[in-house]
Formats: C-alpha cells, structure tokens, sequence
C-alpha cells in the first residue's frame, strides 16, 4: 500500500532531529541507513517543485527499519494535495521535535525537579493538558496533544523516569527515579485544585499507556 496523501511544505529549519536516508521503500516498510530505537516518529521529505514536502510519517522499527504512515497533522481540505510517493533517496528525519516536551510527574515537588533536569528543552505547561481533560487521560488524549502542541517527548516521573516518544508512546529511554516522594496528586501534577477522579493505582495506569 502506497502513501498518497501528502500534506505540507517543509521548507522548516529544524532545530534538532536525526536526519537519515531511505536505502529501499517495500509497500510501507523502509529500510534506511541508520540503526534507530523502537518507537521515534519521523516525517519524510520528498523533492516537489525545487523544494520539499512532507509526503509520510515514518515510525521506527528498531534498527534500520521503519513503518510508513499517511502524514495527517497539518490536513487543510480547502488546499489540492499533490501525489508525492516516498522513494529511495529520500530523506527521512526522525525525533524533529523532541526538543519539546510535557511532564507527567506526581506532585509538584518531583515536576520542579524534573523540569530543572530538562531545562534545556521547551516544556510545554502540564496545566494546557489538564485544562482539556474530563477523566482519566488516555492513550488518545497524549497522541491527540501531541500533535495539537507540536510535543515531540513525554516525560512521566512513575518507579522509574521514562522518556516516551509522544506519538507512538515507546519508551525511549529509562533511568532510576532519584525521588523520595510517594504522594501522587490525581491524575497528575497541575497548579489546579483536585479532579474528581479516581485511579487505585496511578503508577500502573500510565505504564499501561506507555510501551516499553
């Protein structure tokens, strides 16, 4: 199955990403010429009238492999889409916004000093994310987020640190929890009051969500 939907012009100067070539496209799986985790989201640039467009989401396999998916994020129906078909040669950028990244963390204490330990990265208010949710966040509620907010990286503070791609929730990279304190505020970390919602167990929850 071809990608056929292509969507926008990509004429960007991206801050920060992995940028890799497509060595052969086999119906919408890629092989490319670096080896990759699990789980990291890409967009592919194919040539379009002396420029570049995003013509497919690309998501890693792990290793040199990688899933081609129709590029939905940027969709304007009032616009005629041109018919731009990844091929060998194109260039596949991977992790373009994990510059940009949202918290989950427990209590306030944990989020300040996560927040410090990525202060170099623009941290996108936890308290935007809650202000939308009626219940329990779930898988759809992170994906839909992300791609509203241009979230490249979830960071959720549970037993341990995860750093989860925003899009796929993989987990990217994990390491020790270096915090003491077990209060969990529901369903998260905001500066609002409580939400009325219950969750036995808030740590299993969200690894439910994420993949490891």
């Amino acid at each position: 199955m071809r990608i056929i939907l292509i969507l926008f012009s990509a004429v960007f100067a991206f801050s920060q990403g992995i940028a890799v070539k497509i060595l052969n496209v086999n119906g919408t799986e890629i092989r490319v010429n670096a080896t990759l985790k699990k789980g990291i989201n890409g967009v592919v640039l194919c040539p379009y009238e002396n420029s570049k467009i995003i013509c497919a989401r690309a998501v890693s396999l792990g290793g040199d492999k990688a899933l081609l998916y129709v590029y939905k994020s940027l969709k304007n129906d009032a616009f005629a889409l041109p018919l731009v078909f990844p091929k060998k040669g194109n260039e596949v950028l991977f992790a373009k916004n994990y510059s940009r990244i949202m918290i989950i963390a427990p209590n306030q204490t944990d989020y300040l000093k996560t927040k410090e330990k990525y202060s170099k990265n623009t941290i996108i208010p936890v308290d935007v994310f809650g202000a939308f949710l009626e219940g329990k966040p779930t898988k759809r509620d992170f994906i839909n987020f992300a791609k509203k907010m241009n979230i490249g990286r979830y960071i959720f503070v549970l037993d341990k640190i995860y750093e989860v791609d925003a899009l796929s929730l993989q987990v990217i990279n994990s390491y020790k929890n270096p915090y003491k304190n077990n209060k969990f505020k529901l369903p998260f970390f905001t500066s609002y009051n409580d939400y009325d919602i219950k969750m036995k167990n808030p740590i299993n929850y969200y690894k439910t969500i994420i993949k490891e």
